[in-house]
């Protein structure tokens, strides 16, 4: 069961709603472009959410500054991963160390480019669903980005798995991208797939 909250946030309170498992790590979820319309009531978001929930991870999907109940503007992406580190340190004063942080589309491009921080704090390797390639460089994200799962749609345009694959293959390790055929960027119908996996690698 979820509950609503606020947490610190750089430019003030964040809204989310969290869930408390029953293990000792958790995930944090991270919404698509609100330029886009992207909240964390998206359908990824909450696949991600289930496959971290269906493991026993405590959870938490909050809104970047500006979406929703959330404190502060569009940052162009700059400002939203400090919004990550927030959410990160919000487990971590609660005395939850082994965090999980799982990005869609533009929230996996956020949570690559915050990978510097998130190293810094112990955070586990990240969960990239869709990373928009097409849309949006990661050609300065640092090649020591740890990633443990990568997955894009066969025919998503937005993020193609031949431009998620060549991202995968400059890091260090090296990421293969699964991926869910015929499933486009939105993910429409294959949800139950999506958090099916991201079960399978937390369990794995």
């Amino acid at each position: 069961m979820e509950q609503a909250i606020h947490f610190d946030g750089p430019e003030g309170p964040l809204e989310g709603l969290l869930s408390e498992g029953k293990g000792r790590r958790a995930g944090v979820i991270l919404h698509p472009h609100p330029m886009y319309g992207g909240t964390m009531h998206n359908n990824v978001v909450l696949a991600c959410l289930n496959g971290m929930a269906q493991a026993g991870l405590s959870t938490l999907r909050f809104n970047f500054r500006g979406v929703g109940k959330s404190a502060g503007r569009f940052a162009d992406g700059r400002g939203e991963q400090d919004d990550l580190i927030a959410a990160v340190e919000f487990f971590q004063t609660r005395g939850v160390q082994d965090v999980v942080v799982a990005g869609y589309s533009f929230g996996a491009w956020v949570a690559a480019m915050a990978w510097p921080g998130l190293a810094a704090m112990g955070v586990e390797p990240l969960i990239l669903v869709a990373p928009p390639a097409a849309f949006m460089s990661f050609d300065s994200a640092d090649p020591s980005t740890r990633v443990g799962l990568m997955i894009a749609g066969q025919r998503d345009e937005i993020g193609p798995p031949a431009l998620a694959a060549a991202f995968g293959a400059r890091l260090t390790p090296p990421v293969v991208v699964g991926v869910i055929n015929d499933a486009d960027h939105f993910f429409g119908g294959f949800e139950t797939l999506l958090a099916d996996r991201i079960k399978a690698y937390l369990e794995g």
